[in-house]
């Protein structure tokens, strides 16, 4: 059976990919031995660059190894009007929502490789599409600040405040409430909101990402006010947990991340794997 994984933004640098192709990474992918599945969060971290009709010279190697690996398929978006989370909410089978397909971006990858230009109506799309996450990006920020804001408040005045020291304790608490205030205020959806609500309700497991993404980014929250800051929250932490979410799918991620997402993941997905590069070649190898 295939060992599937997803690769985190910090592998696209050019000594993780050398690592990776010295590997033979794509020989595995092509095998079969390994399935590696594209995500949403990966392409626009690193590859934002698509919409400016040029490849910066350091990125020229990984997105040409990349784009040689066998592509899976390309996870969904999260969020939007065709993402997993509204196509779990409103009941559809995963093969409707769950992935979408990837051959307009791999071409897209290819053209400004090659020296390309877009046509206007792609640059239009292209830039609006870069747009839109740019704002779902100052958005987690500024909910990350207040919530610090908020915490440091609470420790100021009661320092012995901690409360909670289990994550279970919190998430028990609080999971429902939080749950229901994303459907009503964040899910794009043509469905009503108390549709969905019943629907999450009835069905609870039926909604995989859904769930995990409240339960992580409830993590970022308990936290924040229980484990003191080691390791500290990564400023792009709901971005990092956005990623994780992922993991619902496949067998782990290759990431050399050490600090606040690592022991996210280790929380949320106890039975998925977290490897460095490193490790993953280890991996590779022994297969």
């Amino acid at each position: 059976m295939s060992y599937r994984f997803i690769l985190d933004t910090n592998v696209l640098d050019s000594e993780s990919i050398e690592t990776l192709a010295k590997a033979h990474l794509q020989d595995a992918c092509r095998s079969g031995r390994c399935a590696f599945y594209t995500t949403p969060v990966l392409l626009r971290e690193r590859l934002s660059f698509i919409s400016k009709d040029r490849i910066p010279v350091k990125a020229v190697r990984p997105i040409t190894f990349v784009l040689k690996l066998k592509w899976q398929r390309i996870f969904n978006e999260l969020g939007g009007p065709e993402g997993i989370l509204a196509g779990e909410l409103e009941g559809k089978s995963q093969t409707q929502y769950l992935f979408t397909d990837c051959t307009r971006i791999k071409q897209n990858l290819r053209l400004i490789l090659n020296g390309g230009e877009f046509g206007k109506e792609a640059r239009s799309e292209i830039l609006g599409d870069q747009l839109q996450w740019s704002q779902n990006k100052r958005q987690n920020r500024d909910t990350r600040r207040s919530m610090r804001d908020e915490v440091n408040k609470r420790m100021r005045n009661n320092p012995r405040g901690r409360r909670y020291s289990r994550f279970s304790t919190f998430r028990e608490r609080v999971f429902e409430r939080e749950a229901i205030d994303k459907i009503e205020h964040k899910i794009d959806s043509t469905i009503s909101k108390d549709t969905l609500v019943e629907y999450w309700r009835k069905h609870r497991g039926r909604c995989p990402y859904f769930n995990k993404l409240i339960e992580g980014r409830l993590f970022v929250d308990w936290h924040a006010m229980a484990v003191e800051q080691e390791p500290k929250i990564d400023i792009n932490a709901y971005e990092d947990i956005e990623h994780l979410v992922y993991l619902v799918g496949v067998d782990g991620i290759v990431s050399n991340e050490k600090g606040f997402i690592k022991t996210a993941c280790t929380e949320l997905f106890p039975s998925k794997d977290f490897l460095s590069t490193d490790q993953f070649v280890k991996r590779l190898r022994y297969e």
